[in-house]
């Protein structure tokens, strides 16, 4: 499950159960910081509850000090800074010599309803633009062009919807919220079991877990994922992940030439680098693209040797490819990390 995911569940409970929280959301960052905007975290009367809005610099000080800043109105800007400034007002000592600008509301039907409508876009597999005013107003954007809320943002949230990418302008935090990454995995062995976990209990991805030679699926091995015996590699989509783990020469024959010629963007096959070029010389490079989306052997090279630190591999490739990254140490990378 998605951090937004548990904090928009946690929000509708408290919600429901008549219980006092509040929203604090990060709508603007500057220089270094650990989280980006979009973060979000949920406290209760009786604590944290959900989420979080950095590495464990903010935290405490929100929980504090959140109640009596948003005494005076349902929301407050707050500022987070190491930088000596006057203008900054709430000082958190923050670690990362950077500024964070935070949103704190008192939960109300209105943004609970937001952040219903932001569940079922991830759920749903949906694009959407929330846009967030300082002031806690707020405009959501869907795919379809339908919107809720304050239509003075529409504009910016189009715009948001159109570049595919989130901005700040005008006092204003335009989020691009997108759905979790998609991993279809080809096969349903041992160590599936590892990859399966960590990609939906640690990651919140949504994961199908292809079987097609057990004549019983087991659901059960893989809590979390779908499991079914067959998937159309026609409704694959360039942000797809799908993977060939299947042990069988014979299906991964069949499989292979499809996903490569699909819109799928990463496909990756285990085994070994011979293995991958005799499947590969099985059928001629048009039938399959053989972009730079094709992994084999997948996964990072970090010396895995066994199904967990393969599944650790394979995740961490997948998300570089994702966000467009070599994959590389952090301390070999020139300007920001973000």
């Amino acid at each position: 499950m998605t951090e937004l995911l548990r904090v928009s569940q946690t929000a509708q409970a408290a919600f429901a159960a008549g219980e006092s929280a509040i929203l604090a959301t990060v709508i603007r960052v500057g220089g270094s910081t650990y989280r980006r905007p979009g973060a979000r975290m949920l406290l209760t009367e009786s604590g944290w509850a959900a989420g979080s809005i950095s590495g464990g610099c903010l935290e405490t000080d929100v929980l504090q000090k959140a109640w009596w800043r948003t005494d005076s109105g349902p929301a407050r800007v707050v500022y987070d800074s190491t930088q000596e400034d006057e203008d900054i007002e709430w000082g958190f000592g923050l670690g990362c010599n950077g500024v964070v600008e935070v949103l704190l509301e008192r939960l109300d039907s209105t943004n609970v309803a937001h952040l219903a409508r932001l569940e079922r876009w991830q759920t749903e597999r949906t694009l959407g633009v929330l846009a967030t005013t300082g002031e806690g107003k707020r405009l959501a954007l869907a795919q379809d062009g339908a919107f809720w809320g304050e239509e003075s943002l529409l504009a910016g949230a189009q715009e948001a919807l159109e570049k595919r990418q989130s901005f700040w302008r005008d006092q204003t935090f335009y989020e691009l919220v997108a759905p979790p990454q998609r991993l279809i995995i080809f096969g349903a062995g041992h160590d599936v079991v590892p990859l399966v976990k960590v990609a939906t209990e640690l990651l919140g991805w949504q994961v199908i877990v292809v079987d097609s030679r057990s004549l019983t699926p087991h659901p059960e091995r893989f809590p979390g994922a779908s499991v079914v015996s067959s998937f159309p590699l026609d409704t694959l989509e360039l942000s797809d992940a799908a993977v060939l783990m299947t042990h069988s020469f014979r299906t991964d024959q069949e499989l292979l030439p499809p996903l490569l010629a699909s819109p799928v963007g990463y496909v990756g096959l285990l085994g070994p680098r011979r293995r991958a070029e005799r499947l590969l010389e099985a059928f001629p490079p048009s039938d399959g693209g053989r972009g730079d989306g094709f992994r084999a052997p997948l996964g990072l090279d970090i010396g895995a040797d066994n199904p967990e630190e393969i599944a650790l591999a394979l995740v961490a490739e997948i998300r570089a490819w994702s966000a467009g990254r070599s994959g590389g140490p952090l301390t070999h990378r020139e300007g920001p990390i973000h």
